[in-house]
C-alpha cells in the first residue's frame, strides 16, 4: 500500500512508496527545510485509490469482453430460435 508524506507549509509531498519510504522523507524533510521541527499541518497518508493489492481496484478487461461476448451470442442465439420457430 502506497504512502506519501505531505508538508502544507512548503507545499511539499515525497514520491509514493512504503509507510518506511515516507517515515525516511519526513524525516529528511524536517531536518533539511525546517531545521529538525516538525511543520504545522504535516502528515504521512496513504495515498487516495490505492488498495492493497496494485491491480485489485481494476476489473479485468477479459472478463468484461467475456462477459459482452457471452451476452452477443445469448442474443444470436435467441433471435436464431425465434425465427426459426415461426
Amino acid at each position: 500500500m502506497p504512502y506519501i508524506y505531505r508538508c502544507r507549509q512548503c507545499r511539499a509531498s515525497s514520491a509514493p512508496g512504503t509507510r518506511r519510504q515516507a517515515e525516511d522523507a519526513r524525516q529528511e524533510h524536517c531536518d533539511v527545510e525546517h531545521g529538525g521541527l516538525a511543520p504545522d499541518g504535516e502528515r504521512i497518508e496513504r495515498v487516495p485509490g490505492s488498495t492493497r493489492h496494485p491491480d485489485g481496484r481494476y476489473v479485468s478487461t477479459r472478463a468484461v469482453l467475456v462477459v459482452l461476448l457471452l451476452l452477443a451470442l445469448a442474443e444470436c442465439t435467441g433471435r436464431i430460435a425465434s425465427v426459426a420457430g415461426r
